[in-house]
């Protein structure tokens, strides 16, 4: 028998099917091979802005150490060890070595050319010091403008010591001032010099020669030339001299500097250069694991010693960008396999079905089961091997042109991407030709070993439910699914190491495809029993002809299972690809618009570390600001001791910043201005002023119990903001009347702020007793004004104390013959708490703690109710607060650190004046600008608050967040997707299409010779047809929702394993679902009318004789 002709007759014969297993094959093998290659792609890129951005000096990497002893032994030991500690692969990367080696300080002095003189040495802590330094390839890059280069040659003088040739820097040679005269080096100068940290020993360096450099932005200078060259001494009181660098040639400072430095460590340097090109060219997470394996290397022979790695930092941030990249790019193209996946195995079954009866025969006739799989395996090789060996280089070239998409057009300028292909590719397309051999192979195997009369039996019995249902095989499947999607939900894809690095377990971003797999499944196992209810319960009131429709539905439905899971793979897939990109991009500009509250966050440091009013209105002031508010951040702790719970407390403006701060409505139950009504009023009613003039204050006033040293204080302030406590003296146990002066240095207005008690106590030991006081008055020279008679409510409200609120006050019955006459006096109960050994009562606007709003768990871990008063200390003291609303989450605040409390700034800074006892300001300012003129406005903040760190909004969400490789990568795989999953269902439905009308054509010719209509039998169709795709559609959508949730949960993670903040909000963008309905709608919908022209065609003979 000619195989190769059978097998080319049976493939053309099957061509439908053999096409699509040869798409499907294509395209499994095309995005597995894809994948690599496109991530590679996208890491060059990114890999190539680093390089760009770290510039020619922070790329170079190498080794520092203060303790090498200056020994030619010990430092070719040090360089011997940093050679051996860098990586094959790193030493690739590797363009030149540079070992600098500098010694210790010496204090020198010029010789002159009579012997018997001798050499002046400057000591002291302003002397310039002298350094000799040795760098391997200086003279390469310096020009002699006097004398020439140092050699080796090491002479001994009469004395013994030891003279070496050495250079000096061209401005590094004048007007030296050494002591108290400036001294010029020439070439043939003998410099004398001695350690010091050594009283004896002496080292001397003739200047033979004196250099200029080529090009100061040589990578020889590593970006700053003069702290080789030129450096500076300590920025001491008076000014040190400038030191001079004697620099000698390769291979000599040990020798001869060594000697008198022996015992005495150098600072050793070794700088391995590295290209640029070659750098941007490695993986990130390979050259950031070499580093680390370089400097853990080093580290161990070499003590002590620190690794320069600049460009660690950057390249382990972008490795953690690409790893947030890829998640979501890995999980697109892992629902996008599994679904061509399913696709081949639908129609793998359906080509193995359809070629049942031939093989059948063709075994009846002799065929042995080895012919039958050679001839599957002759025909795999083109339907399989072909596009395996080809997709590779389609890979290669489709990721290449995509650079040219709009998508990535801020990448590469509409240019290709740049790309190459990996080992990797080739071993993904291999496992997929393996796979899907595997699924072509299987079925016709299990035929070929099945003889005719199974084959008839199972013709002409009832259909069976696929042998995934008969083996329990998908009820493996939903368990497995379930178990991903508890791993996936509980701790996510990515987790943090030991280290603090961020690591993903990639099995789990199987977990949404599972979802979408194990939903069907279930699906598949009720809809035959739904189908068969249905159409029991339909065919008893519909017509003929619909009732056709729900006949097949219920006589078969195990065939339907082929579209519907198609549909609900297809539906979720598109639903996931409009859902993940729009949700990770929403969510990342969320983050951003959490984190600075406003449009710009100002948090002043140096000069401007407080914000007062002026600054406010400073900034109010300039061009393009709507609007600026000032805030107060500190930490703060629940109760009165240092054992209570460490919260955020953040005081902002009430009254304003609802009008400019972003606010989510699911953060809290209320919305964000009814929540700040609450807070937005007066934390004092109006201020008690003392008449112009006021040089005396006078009051009644007594305790019970006596306490011994217990003063009655009241807290004055004036306009120019002084405050201080003027004091009435010891209060007695009788009714007394007490005056104090009014310091006369003070500016009226002068105020009221509270009044106090003081004795020498700790915080818990105030010494209980009952005070009372009335008629304050104000003395002035031609008049007395009563200030206070205590005769009605006058809202005074206690101080928490270290006790927390146990003091109390109220107006009482006024005993006879105290003061004038009234109706009532003041009565204070003094418990045991104090602050500092100070009590006493301040004016409230309703007698009321300063109401707050607090964070959900603020009040989980405390007990606390809304509406419930405690006592929290800020800045230092005890403030009374009163919840009366909570929110989960607030703009600036992250309550999985600390739990928070957000209060008015006006209030709170009120309140701690009126205690007198410190004096806190604002230091954070949130600010409202226009858009229109960002740049210049933001520019006008910055100058005014120079060295301040400014937030702005809108360069954070283009410079950071946003980040376009990040965002290019995941709409660049999220459009592959859709077009694979897209061309995928519509293939499928075709085949699917086709499939049934042959398998129905003998069902379809009976009921036309029954009568059945061309209407009727369009309405069956439209009825079994659009049942199937309704169920699975919706099942499709609302899977896909339930997986994306499930997705982007376990993505949404911070770049150092955090949650994110604010929680993400699903957002669905439709277009990509309604695109591939449409088409499958169009498709399918061809594929019925096309059928049903065919079937009309056909004579009805023709139709009863035909068979499969």
């Amino acid at each position: 028998m000619n195989f190769s002709q059978y097998v080319k007759r049976r493939a053309f014969g099957d061509r439908f099917l053999a096409l699509g297993i040869l798409l499907a094959v294509f395209l499994a093998s095309t995005v597995m091979a894809g994948g690599p290659i496109y991530l590679r792609s996208l890491e060059k890129i990114g890999m190539a802005e680093v390089t760009e951005k770290l510039g020619r000096h922070n790329k170079n990497i190498g080794l520092i150490s203060d303790w090498i002893p200056l020994e030619a032994n010990e430092i070719a030991f040090a360089d011997s060890v940093i050679d051996k500690s860098i990586d094959s692969r790193l030493e690739s990367m590797i363009i030149g070595r540079s070992t600098r080696i500098k010694s210790l300080a010496h204090y020198w002095g010029v010789e002159d050319d009579d012997p018997e003189t001798v050499t002046i040495t400057q000591r002291g802590p302003l002397a310039s010091e002298a350094y000799f330094h040795e760098i391997e390839g200086l003279f390469d890059v310096v020009t002699y403008v006097e004398g020439r280069a140092p050699s080796q040659q090491i002479i001994e003088d009469s004395d013994g010591n030891l003279i070496i040739e050495v250079s000096v820097f061209l401005k590094r040679s004048k007007n030296i001032r050494h002591g108290d005269r400036f001294d010029d080096i020439n070439v043939g100068d003998i410099i004398a010099a001695s350690s010091v940290l050594r009283t004896s020993g002496v080292v001397k360096g003739k200047v033979v020669g004196i250099f200029d450099i080529d090009n100061p932005n040589d990578d020889f200078w590593l970006g700053d030339s003069s702290s080789i060259l030129e450096p500076k001494p300590p920025q001491l009181f008076g000014g040190a001299d400038l030191p001079i660098v004697l620099f000698t040639d390769e291979g000599i400072i040990a020798s001869g500097v060594g000697p008198s430095n022996a015992g005495l460590p150098t600072s050793y340097t070794r700088i391995l250069f590295t290209d640029s090109e070659e750098l941007a060219k490695a993986k990130s997470g390979e050259l950031v694991e070499l580093m680390d394996r370089f400097e853990a290397a080093a580290a161990k022979e070499l003590p002590r010693s620190r690794a320069l790695l600049g460009a660690r930092s950057a390249i382990r941030a972008m490795d953690q960008k690409m790893l947030f990249l890829r998640l979501p790019a890995l999980l697109l193209a892992a629902l996008a396999v599994a679904l061509v996946g399913y696709y081949l195995f639908m129609v793998a079954g359906m080509l193995a079905r359809k070629r049942e009866l031939e093989i059948i025969l063709l075994r009846s006739r002799g065929f042995s089961t080895f012919q039958a799989m050679k001839v599957q395996i002759i025909e795999s090789v083109f339907v399989i091997g072909l596009p395996a060996v080809i997709s590779p280089f389609l890979a290669y070239f489709i990721v290449g042109f995509a650079g040219r998409l709009s998508v990535f057009e801020s990448l590469t300028e509409g240019q290709n991407l740049p790309v190459e292909i990996s080992l990797s590719a080739w071993i993904w397309t291999a496992i997929v030709a393996i796979i899907s051999f595997a699924i072509v192979f299987v079925p016709t195997l299990l035929v070929a070993r099945t003889g005719i009369s199974n084959i008839d039996q199972q013709r002409a019995r009832p259909e069976r439910p696929p042998i995934f249902q008969r083996f329990y095989v998908d009820v493996l499947i939903i368990a497995l699914g379930g178990f991903f999607l508890w791993e996936v939900s509980s701790r996510g894809v990515t987790v943090s190491d030991r280290d603090g690095q961020i690591t993903t377990d990639p099995t789990l971003l199987f977990a949404p495809g599972m979802l979408l797999i194990s939903v069907a499944l279930l699906v598949l196992r009720a809809f035959p029993v739904l189908m068969r209810v249905l159409g029991w319960v339909v065919m008893r009131f519909t017509s003929a002809s619909s009732a056709v429709g729900f006949w097949r539905l219920a006589r078969s439905p195990y065939w339907y299972a082929w579209p519907v899971l198609l549909i609900i793979l297809g539906v979720g897939l598109g639903v996931m690809v409009g859902t993940l990109g729009s949700t990770l991009e929403r969510s990342d500009r969320e983050q951003i618009f959490y984190d600075n509250g406003t449009s710009l966050r100002l948090l002043p440091r140096g000069v401007h570390a407080d914000i007062l009013q002026a600054d406010i209105e400073t900034l109010g002031l300039v061009e393009g600001v709507n609007k600026a508010t000032k805030a107060l951040r500190k930490k703060a702790k629940i109760g009165t001791t240092d054992l209570g719970t460490e919260f955020t407390a953040l005081a902002i403006d009430a009254a304003n910043f609802p009008d400019i701060a972003w606010f989510r409505d699911d953060f809290a139950q209320r919305p964000i201005n009814e929540l700040f009504s609450y807070l937005d009023f007066p934390s004092k009613p109006e201020p008690l002023i003392l008449p112009k003039g006021t040089t005396e204050l006078s009051v009644w006033t007594k305790q019970d119990p006596y306490v011994h040293n217990h003063f009655f204080w009241v807290v004055i302030s004036d306009s120019e903001g002084r405050q201080i406590p003027v004091t009435f003296g010891q209060i007695g146990d009788e009714w007394e009347y007490k005056t104090t002066k009014i310091p006369d240095h003070f500016v009226d207005p002068i105020e009221i702020v509270s009044l106090q008690t003081f004795m020498q106590a700790s915080a818990d030991g105030g010494s209980p007793t009952t005070w009372w006081m009335d008629d304050l008055v104000a003395i002035s020279p031609d008049t007395e004004v009563t200030l206070l008679d205590f005769d009605n409510n006058s809202l005074w409200t206690p101080f928490p104390t270290s006790n927390g609120l146990d003091d109390s006050f109220q107006d009482v019955p006024e005993p006879q013959g105290i003061g004038e006459s009234g109706s009532g006096v003041g009565q204070m109960i003094l418990e045991r708490g104090t602050v500092a050994g100070v009590r006493g009562v301040y004016r409230s606007s309703n007698g009321d703690p300063v109401p707050v709003i607090v964070s959900d768990n603020f009040l989980s871990l405390t007990g606390g109710v809304i509406g419930e008063p405690l006592v929290v200390q800020i800045a230092g003291g005890f403030i009374p607060v009163l919840p009366v609303g909570s929110t989960s989450l607030f703009p600036t605040l992250d309550p999985t650190r600390r739990p928070f409390m957000v209060l008015d700034v006006d209030t709170l800074l009120d309140f701690v004046d009126l205690r007198g006892l410190s004096n806190i300001s604002a230091n954070e300012v949130f600010l409202d600008i226009d858009d229109a003129n960002h740049a210049e406005t933001t520019e006008r903040v910055r100058n005014l608050f120079k060295g301040s760190v400014l937030k702005d909004r809108a360069a954070r969400i283009e410079n950071s967040v946003i980040d376009p490789l990040t965002v290019a990568g995941w709409r660049g795989m999220g459009i592959v997707s859709l077009l694979i999953g897209g061309t995928v269902l519509v293939f499928g439905y075709v085949t699917y299409m086709v499939t049934h009308s042959i398998r129905t054509i003998h069902d379809s010719a009976y009921l036309r010779a029954m009568g059945l209509s061309n209407r009727g039998f369009m309405n069956s169709s439209a009825i079994e047809h659009g049942i199937v795709a309704a169920v699975a559609i919706f099942i499709g959508v609302i899977t896909g929702l339930v997986a994306s949730r499930v997705a982007v949960g376990a993505l949404a993670y911070s770049e150092t394993g955090r949650a994110l903040l604010p929680p993400f909000i699903l957002q669905t963008n439709w277009w990509p679902v309604v695109v591939m309905l449409l088409i499958t709608g169009s498709a399918g919908l061809i594929g019925v009318v096309a059928a049903f022209l065919g079937f009309l065609r056909r004579p009805l003979h023709e139709l009863t004789r035909s068979s499969e």
